[in-house]
């Protein structure tokens, strides 16, 4: 059903599991907003987990800029 009119969004959603935790990821396009249970990102404590989460978000960044 990919036809011209097609408006289909692009969504990744992953999971991962360790012990009995599951943590659950939705990427989509969109604004560039990151939530953990709602929280947005820019407020999440400790700031440790914080920076720990950021990484790979500012490495993938990188790679963005450095592919255009």
């Amino acid at each position: 059903m990919c036809g011209a009119g097609s408006t289909a969004k692009k969504v990744l959603v992953v999971s991962g599991k360790r012990k009995t935790a599951i943590a659950r990821a939705t990427i989509k396009p969109g604004r560039g907003r990151v939530r953990i249970n709602r929280i947005p990102l820019e407020i999440y404590e400790p700031e440790i987990a914080r920076l720990k989460i950021m990484e790979p978000l500012m490495l993938a960044g990188e790679e963005v800029c450095r592919s255009t």
